[in-house]
C-alpha cells in the first residue's frame, strides 16, 4: 500500500498548486518560447511536473523532449533534472525498477554538480521506494539526510517534505504518537509557504494516522480536507487513496452501502490514473464490504481482483530487481574508489623514487662542485642536475607532491651552489631531505598523527617561504580540545590546498600574503580551515584560477572521500570565496589512536 512518501516526491519544482489553469499557463509559455536553451527545458520539465499525478504518460512525453535537448545542449544539470522527473513518473505508475533505474542514473549525472540540496532530493525519492518495500531503517536515514541538508540550508519546502516523509514511516511502524507529532509541526511550515499541495498530503497521513489510534470522527475531519484540497487542485491519485481511506472507516461504522460508493469511486479515479496499488486498495475494500454484505460471489470477485492487480504491482520479482540495481549501483561505488585508492598508491610510490633518486644526485653534485670549485666543472654538473632534474620530472608527476615543487626546490640549491652560496644551498637541502625523509616514513601509512602530518606540512611551508623570500606569513592553530598526539589524519591531505594558496592566490598579489590554517573538532568530525587573502579563484589577466588547481582538488577530493568511505562517516571539502581570498574547508572522521 502506498505511503504519504508517495505524494511528496521533489521534482523539477515543488509547485505549490497544479490542475488546467497552471497546466494551460505553460503549454502557453512552451508556445510562445521555441528557443532549444535551458528555458524550454525548464518549462518541459515544469509542464511534468503539472502533469504527472492525473496524465503520467503525457507527462512523460515532455520529459523524453527535455531530455533529448539537454543532450542537444550538453547541459549536465538539466539532464539529472529530467532523470529525477523521469523516476518520479515511473513511480506513481506503480513501477518502483525504473523508477530506482532513473533516480540511480540521476545521481551519477549530478554528481560533478556537487549539490547537496539535489542530491539529498534524490536519496529522498529513492528512500520513497524503501518506504514502499517495508525497508524502513534504509528510508529513515535517507529521509534524515534532507532534512539535514534542508535545516542547514534553511530549505522550509524541503523540511516539510523530510518531516512528513519521516512521519509516513512513523505510521507504518505503529509509532503513531511520533508520526502525528511530526505532521502537526510540519503543517503550519507548509501553510506559510502557501503549498496546498504539502498541505494536502499532511492532511491525508493525519486522517490515516488517526484512523489507526481509532479516532475516526477526527480522521474523516482531515480525510475530507485533504478530498477538498485534491479537488481543487485536480489530483485523482489523492482521492482515490483517500476515498478508499474512508470508505475503511464506513465499514466499522457498517454503513456500507456508503462505503461501497465511496470505494467504487476511488476505483474508477485509480483506473484513470493507472495506480495499480489503490486499484488493489480499492478492491480490497469492496471485497470487505461484500462479505460484510453477505454476497459471497461478490466479494470473491472482489478478493481476486485485488490479488492480481497487487501481485502484478509490486511482485518478488520486481524486489529482486531493485536490490540487484541497487547493488550494482553499490559495486560501481565501491569500484571507483578501489580505483582512486591504487591511483593514490601508485603516485606515492613514483614520489618516493622519484625523491630518493634527485635527492641523492643533489648531494653527491653538490659535494664535487664545493671540492673542486673550478668554474668548467661547475658549469658541467649544473647541466648534469638541470638535465636529471628535467628526465625526472615525469616519474614524479603523478607524486602527491606537486612536481613543480621538487623541480623548483632542487633549482633553487643549483642556483646557490652556482653563486658558491654554499651555506643558503646547504641549509636549503637540508630543509629538504628533512621534508623527504617525513614523507617517506609516513608514504605507507593511511593515517598518521596529527602532530607528525602538521610538522610535514610546516616544513613544506618553510621550504617554500625561503624560496619565495618572505613573499607570505603563515600561522597553525590547533584548537586546545585537540590532542595532536593521539588523533590521527591522512598524511599531507592539506598539501595541495596549501600550494595552492601560495602559488594561485598570494604569488599574484602586489604585497605579502598570509595563510591561516585552523584544526577544529565537532562531534565526530575534525575539520581543517585553510583561509589565505590572496586573489582568490577571481579571474586574473582574463583566466581563471580554477583551471590550474583542478589536479591537485582532484586527488584531495578523492582521498578525502576515501577516507570517509573507510570509517563508513561523512566527509567533505568546501570552498568558500572571500572578499579577499579563499577559505577551504576540510570535513574528515575524527579518528583516534586510544
Amino acid at each position: 500500500m502506498k505511503q504519504l512518501a508517495t505524494y511528496i516526491c521533489i521534482t523539477m519544482a515543488c509547485l505549490p498548486a497544479s490542475g488546467q489553469t497552471l497546466v494551460d499557463s505553460l503549454k502557453n509559455k512552451l508556445a510562445n518560447h521555441s528557443s532549444a536553451d535551458t528555458i524550454r527545458v525548464s518549462l518541459l520539465l515544469d509542464m511534468a511536473d503539472a502533469l504527472v499525478w492525473n496524465s503520467p504518460q503525457e507527462a512523460l512525453t515532455y520529459v523524453n523532449q527535455a531530455t533529448q535537448l539537454t543532450d542537444e545542449l550538453g547541459w549536465q544539470r538539466g539532464k539529472a533534472y529530467a532523470l529525477r522527473q523521469e523516476g518520479l513518473i515511473y513511480y506513481e505508475q506503480s513501477d518502483p525498477v525504473r523508477a530506482m533505474d532513473r533516480f540511480h542514473e540521476a545521481l551519477k549525472v549530478a554528481e560533478p554538480m556537487q549539490d547537496r540540496s539535489f542530491e539529498a532530493s534524490l536519496y529522498n525519492n529513492i528512500a520513497n521506494i524503501y518506504s514502499d518495500l517495508k525497508h524502513y531503517d534504509k528510508a529513515l536515514d535517507h529521509y534524515n539526510r534532507l532534512l539535514t541538508v534542508s535545516k542547514e540550508l534553511h530549505d522550509t519546502a524541503q523540511t516539510v517534505i523530510a518531516s512528513v516523509n519521516i512521519a509516513s514511516v512513523y505510521i507504518e511502524q505503529q509509532q503513531l504518537s511520533l508520526g502525528i507529532a511530526n505532521l502537526t509541526e510540519a503543517l503550519p511550515l507548509a501553510r506559510s509557504i502557501g503549498n496546498q499541495r504539502f498541505e494536502m498530503a499532511i492532511e491525508n497521513n493525519l486522517g490515516r494516522a488517526l484512523a489507526k489510534q481509532g479516532d475516526d470522527e477526527l480522521a474523516l475531519e482531515h480525510f475530507n480536507t485533504c478530498l477538498h484540497l485534491a479537488g481543487q487542485l485536480g489530483s485523482d491519485g489523492i482521492k482515490a487513496n483517500v476515498l478508499n481511506s474512508i470508505g475503511e472507516i464506513l465499514i466499522n461504522r457498517r454503513q456500507y452501502a456508503e462505503a461501497e460508493s465511496r470505494s467504487k469511486e476511488a476505483l474508477a479515479l485509480a483506473e484513470k490514473v493507472g495506480a495499480l496499488e489503490w486499484q488493489a486498495n480499492a478492491w480490497q475494500t469492496l471485497s470487505k464490504i461484500h462479505e460484510r454484505q453477505n454476497r459471497p460471489s461478490e466479494a470473491l470477485h472482489a478478493y481476486k481482483q485485488f490479488i492480481t492487480i497487487r501481485d502484478s504491482a509490486l511482485n518478488d520479482e520486481k524486489k529482486t530487481e531493485i536490490a540487484r540495481n541497487e547493488m550494482q549501483f553499490a559495486l560501481e561505488k565501491q569500484e571507483a574508489v578501489a580505483a582512486s585508492e591504487m591511483s593514490r598508491q601508485r603516485a606515492i610510490t613514483y614520489a618516493i623514487i622519484g625523491v630518493a633518486l634527485i635527492t641523492m644526485i643533489a648531494i653527491v653534485l653538490g659535494w664535487r662542485l664545493y671540492k673542486r670549485k673550478r668554474d668548467s666543472d661547475e658549469q658541467k654538473k649544473l647541466s648534469e642536475f638541470e638535465a636529471l632534474v628535467a628526465d625526472t620530472e615525469m616519474k614524479a608527476l603523478r607524486a602527491q607532491m606537486n612536481p613543480h615543487f621538487i623541480f623548483n626546490s632542487l633549482n633553487a640549491i643549483g642556483n646557490s651552489i652556482a653563486q658558491k652560496d654554499f651555506a643558503t644551498a646547504a641549509e636549503y637541502l637540508n630543509h629538504f631531505a628533512k621534508l623527504v625523509r617525513q614523507i617517506l616514513e609516513h608514504s605507507e601509512s593511511k593515517e598518521i598523527p596529527l602532530a607528525a602530518d602538521l610538522a610535514v606540512l610546516k616544513g613544506y611551508i618553510q621550504l617554500e617561504a625561503m624560496r619565495l623570500k618572505g613573499k607570505f606569513t603563515y600561522a597553525i592553530d590547533v584548537a586546545g580540545d585537540i590532542d595532536p598526539e593521539n588523533t590521527l589524519v591522512p598524511p599531507l591531505i592539506l598539501q595541495p590546498l596549501i600550494e595552492n594558496s601560495i602559488w594561485h592566490g598570494i604569488l599574484p598579489k602586489k604585497d605579502t600574503g598570509h595563510i591561516g590554517i585552523r584544526v577544529q573538532k565537532d562531534g565526530d568530525s575534525l575539520y581543517y580551515i585553510v583561509e589565505d587573502n590572496g586573489v582568490g579563484r577571481a579571474p586574473v589577466n582574463g583566466q581563471t584560477n580554477t583551471s590550474k588547481r583542478s589536479m591537485g582538488i582532484a586527488l584531495t577530493k578523492a582521498r578525502i572521500a576515501i577516507a570517509g568511505t573507510h570509517q563508513n562517516k561523512s566527509s567533505a571539502i568546501l570552498f568558500d570565496d572571500l572578499p579577499n581570498g579563499l577559505a577551504v574547508t576540510v570535513k574528515l572522521p575524527l579518528s583516534l589512536q586510544f
